[in-house]
């Protein structure tokens, strides 16, 4: 036996059980009282530390450098090495290719990906044209499964991006195509009525406003409120399963919750720094530099917080993604109406968040982040139980957390390329202190000790 990790307390999204466990060519081979697991080359004692099944962040951009010349395979080593140190284990990231479509780059992509992560992972394709609209049904074989239409993207943003806009009837068409494909693929969207954001927009740009709150207002909650409406009467039009990201509102909860209970198929994503940044307090860092609020959807009220943190409680939130990017101090610059989009490391404060405004605060229980971090995110996309789970013959994808470990964060505890984070200076209690990918040891002690190409493409 290659690893055993003893005196541990396994959680997964059902039950906490104390046990040892057992690691044979990257995957769980036993999970049995310690004394009755045979000799194994490493063992790790768990010290009476949690252990849970890694994190699944289905909504990353690791890609995101490729709009400043950054190369794909130069972001993959530097954000999911920053994603395992927080306990992460599988990345899936969205891919843009404009005019070519994407499936003509994507054995490129798979191998940059597969030469430099530190673990596992898979590829969105973001459906931007024409041409990527009429790959869906190849691309479905070929490794892809979440097809992301940005509703929300016209105007000057999407134009510096390259995005080019779409219309309804584009997603409609989307949609009745991924309909076709059956379990797991899904269509995926971005949900903001962008025509009343660029009217709203006009007059606080031209007011000469640079305040944080200022891009609140251009996309107040309605904004989002009105697009969740239509992308769910679309799919549900088509009859396709529809996965919404990065959910912000607290309206969003009751709409999605009525949707599910009329049977409509429908995936609710929220992301950590909509469960803890608000316009109402803002934290010193974009206090101080304003132009890091500039993030789509925008931050929102404590209200929110609150009412997204009560929606994974009772089970209408069902999966927690980071929308992590790699945008630096230098690239967001000091213009709110030209910098690039994104709040930067998120990936790595998913389970540091759960556990610590979560678990720790009395929100939710440790079963219920393994169920939204980890078993919901592998069920959606059919990766369930090789991921999301702690069961014979899973992966050995594990991370030991401290439950009372504390951590003053700061950027400086990252490998990822952006040089600033919105929970600079935030205490936590509550920790990932060792992260394991299929058997292998990626992080331990807030240190990378893996190595850049242990990381696996998930479909192939």
């Amino acid at each position: 036996m290659d690893l055993v990790i003893k005196n541990g307390k396994i959680v997964t999204h059902s039950e906490t059980i104390s046990a040892a466990i057992g690691i044979d060519g990257g995957r769980i081979v036993a999970i049995a009282p310690a004394e009755m697991m045979p000799q194994a080359e490493r063992v790790i004692d768990a010290g009476g530390k949690y252990v849970l099944p890694g994190a699944i962040d289905l909504h990353t951009h690791i890609a995101y450098g490729e709009y400043f010349q950054i190369p794909f395979a130069k972001t993959v080593p530097t954000e999911t090495g920053t994603a395992a140190l927080g306990g992460v284990t599988s990345v899936a990231t969205y891919m843009r290719r404009v005019k070519t479509g994407l499936l003509h780059h994507l054995d490129d992509l798979k191998r940059d990906f597969e030469n430099n992560s530190y673990i596992d992972g898979f590829f969105h394709m973001m459906v931007a044209d024409e041409v990527n609209l009429e790959q869906i049904a190849e691309a479905s074989a070929r490794g892809i499964f979440g097809f992301k239409f940005m509703m929300g993207y016209k105007g000057p943003q999407a134009a510096a991006l390259g995005i080019p806009p779409i219309d309804d009837g584009f997603v409609l068409e989307g949609f009745n195509r991924i309909k076709k494909l059956g379990f797991p693929f899904y269509g995926m969207v971005h949900c903001e009525n962008i025509d009343i954001s660029l009217w709203l927009r006009k007059s606080i740009e031209a007011s000469g406003r640079q305040d944080a709150k200022a891009w609140f207002d251009t996309r107040p909650n309605y904004v989002e409120e009105e697009c969740i409406h239509r992308a769910i009467f679309l799919a549900k039009v088509a009859g396709c399963p529809l996965y919404i990201a990065h959910n912000t509102i607290r309206e969003s909860v009751d709409i999605i919750a009525r949707a599910k209970a009329e049977g409509v198929k429908v995936i609710m994503e929220t992301c950590p720094q909509y469960l803890t940044h608000n316009n109402d307090d803002l934290v010193p860092i974009i206090r101080d530099n304003p132009v890091f609020a500039n993030v789509n959807p925008p931050l929102r009220g404590k209200a929110d917080n609150e009412r997204l943190w009560e929606a994974i409680r009772d089970g209408v939130v069902d999966t927690i993604g980071s929308d992590h990017v790699c945008v630096t101090r230098e690239l967001k610059g000091k213009d709110m109406w030209t910098a690039p989009m994104g709040l930067g490391n998120c990936t790595q404060l998913i389970l540091p968040v759960m556990l610590s405004e979560g678990v720790n605060k009395g929100r939710i229980s440790l079963e219920k982040v393994v169920e939204v971090c980890s078993y919901n995110p592998a069920r959606v996309f059919g990766l369930y139980p090789r991921k999301g789970t702690v069961a014979v013959g899973s992966d050995a994808d594990l991370v030991i957390v401290d439950m009372e470990k504390k951590v003053k964060f700061s950027h400086t505890m990252s490998t990822s390329l952006c040089d600033w984070n919105i929970y600079e200076g935030w205490d936590f209690r509550g920790f990932p202190v060792t992260t394991i990918v299929r058997g292998e040891v990626v992080a331990d002690a807030g240190k990378l000790v893996g190595k850049p190409g242990h990381g696996r493409y998930l479909y192939n």
